[in-house]
Order: C-alpha cells, then structure tokens, then sequence
C-alpha cells in the first residue's frame, strides 16, 4: 500500500522508491500532504462566497467518493 501511495502521490515506480531512503520517501509525502490541506483550507473564497469541500458517494461507483464544494451563502446563484 506504501508503495501505491508512493507512485500515485508523486510518480516514482515501485522499484525505484525500494532503492531509495524510507525517511525521504516519508517526508515527501508528509510535504504532499500539507501542499493539498493548504490548497484545500476551508476559509476559500471564490465569486460566488465561501465555501468548503465536502466528499459525497459517486453516483455511477457508490464505493467511490467525489468532491464537490458546499457554499455557505447560496445568493449569488440566485438572480432576483
């Protein structure tokens, strides 16, 4: 499962990632982890207000999930 998590994340084969050090390997995704929290803060703000990602059952694969973004403010969608 490492190893997947290895090449998904950052795109080193299995077989190269066995050559190189656990504690690189670790602190590479520990740095790919906080890259993809920080872009994913929930105080995000775009045109339509804030808002925050939430994960919801894929319709087609219910074993698999989807972000979608949940606004707090729904006004600007409206046009009155």
């Amino acid at each position: 499962m490492f190893l997947v998590n290895i090449q998904e994340a950052l795109g080193i084969q299995p077989n190269v990632a066995l050559d190189m050090s656990f504690a690189l390997l670790r602190s590479m995704l520990v740095e790919y982890s906080l890259m993809w929290k920080e872009r994913n803060k929930e105080d995000e703000k775009d045109e339509h207000g804030k808002y925050e990602w939430i994960e919801l059952p894929d319709w087609d694969d219910p074993t698999k999930t989807i972000r979608v973004k949940k606004y707090y403010d729904v006004d600007s969608f409206i046009g009155a």
